[in-house]
């Protein structure tokens, strides 16, 4: 009865064995395929060798040849099974483990290669911050600088502009108003630089509270006035949906509807109007910003949302512009959770608008 149990656990384990291999190499080890398949092989007679050993104790099994205690049952156990599943066993385990071995030399050089390509992309990660590091303070530093002087001259401009001072020829102020307005813009992409920096850093604050975006609308247009008698544009209220309100920062939000205003009124045929509309559709306040001027083409994309992104046409050469407003617009947006787009085409002119999560009141 022992011997019985101890020949049973051993064709199941050998059972087990088998199916375990069979599964696990099935679809793998390709390129030691014969080495596997002989050990399968194998394990798969020392099975069969082992269930004719169990019938040596089932007399009444005699009468078959395959099973019992017969000498067609013994050579089949001792020779076929046992004996040739151990030769090829052996002949597995030599083709099999050289090309195992050789294939954890190739893994380990691999590994080599990859551990030095993480130590030199580690590296350059690390130079790349430095060198961020430094442009970041750099660029403080400079626009901090500028900016001081800066106020002072333009200041100094606009007083003698006055004629308070004395009063001037119609010459001399032509010169000073042109040193005025180039003041203006250097101080504009100084300010542009300064968001920048604060963006990427994450040093911006936002103070968020409830926001009627109408009011905003109202109070943009207010501010952006001077854009409409410099482009001869005018701002017009179209359809504004009731009850708009979002959760957001009054002052950045008004920066991102000054950007797109003037924006609109820079690139928008001389007599016409930018049209700013407001809506509300599924739990969002959208405000739109259309003009009619040149159509912005298809392969520009999304890539106008990017730094010192500008349009190559003759139109944005007079008007000028730092290519950061809307990038900056973008990223206030995006920090409010909301999202921003355009479309353009020569039927509709182009609208720029941003979606904000809406709110109840």
């Amino acid at each position: 009865m022992t011997d019985i149990i101890l020949e049973s656990v051993r064709a199941i384990v050998l059972l087990i064995l088998v199916i375990f291999l069979f599964i696990s190499g099935r679809g793998r080890f390709h390129q030691f395929q014969r080495g596997w398949t002989l050990i399968l092989l194998g394990f798969s007679l020392l099975l069969f060798g082992s269930i004719l050993d169990i019938t040596d104790n089932f007399p009444s099994l005699n009468p078959w040849i395959f099973i019992g205690d017969t000498e067609v049952e013994a050579f089949l156990e001792k020779f076929v099974g046992f004996l040739g599943g151990f030769v090829f066993l052996a002949i597995g385990l030599v083709l099999w483990i050289p090309q195992v071995q050789n294939m954890a030399q190739l893994v380990d050089e691999r590994t080599r290669d990859l551990q030095a390509a993480n130590d030199k992309l580690s590296q350059e990660i690390a130079e790349r911050k430095r060198a961020e590091l430094v442009k970041q303070e750099f660029t403080s530093t400079v626009n901090h600088e500028l900016r001081t002087p800066l106020t002072s001259i333009k200041g100094a401009l606009g007083l003698i502009r006055t004629g308070t001072i004395a009063p001037l020829p119609d010459q001399t102020l032509a010169l000073l108003d042109i040193a005025y307005r180039n003041g203006e813009r250097l101080e504009a992409l100084i300010n542009d630089l300064l968001d920048v920096e604060k963006l990427e850093t994450g040093e911006m604050v936002f103070t968020l509270a409830p926001l009627d975006i109408r009011a905003l609308i109202d109070e943009a247009i207010e501010l952006n006035q001077e854009c409409c008698e410099k482009y001869d544009v005018t701002f017009s209220l179209g359809d504004c949906a009731p009850n708009a309100w979002v959760e957001g920062d009054r002052d950045r939000l008004l920066q991102v509807m000054s950007n797109l205003m003037s924006n609109a009124a820079k690139f928008s045929e001389s007599g016409k109007a930018v049209e700013i509309t407001l809506a509300t559709k599924n739990g969002a306040v959208r405000t739109s910003v259309r003009n009619y001027g040149k159509v912005i083409p298809k392969t520009v994309g999304n890539h106008i949302f990017e730094k010192f992104s500008q349009l190559n046409t003759s139109d944005n050469r007079q008007v000028g512009g730092t290519g950061l407003g809307l990038s900056i617009a973008k990223s206030i947006v995006e920090e409010h959770s909301g999202s921003i787009g355009y479309h353009s085409n020569a039927t509709d002119g182009t609208t720029f608008y941003f979606a904000l999560p809406s709110i109840d009141r």
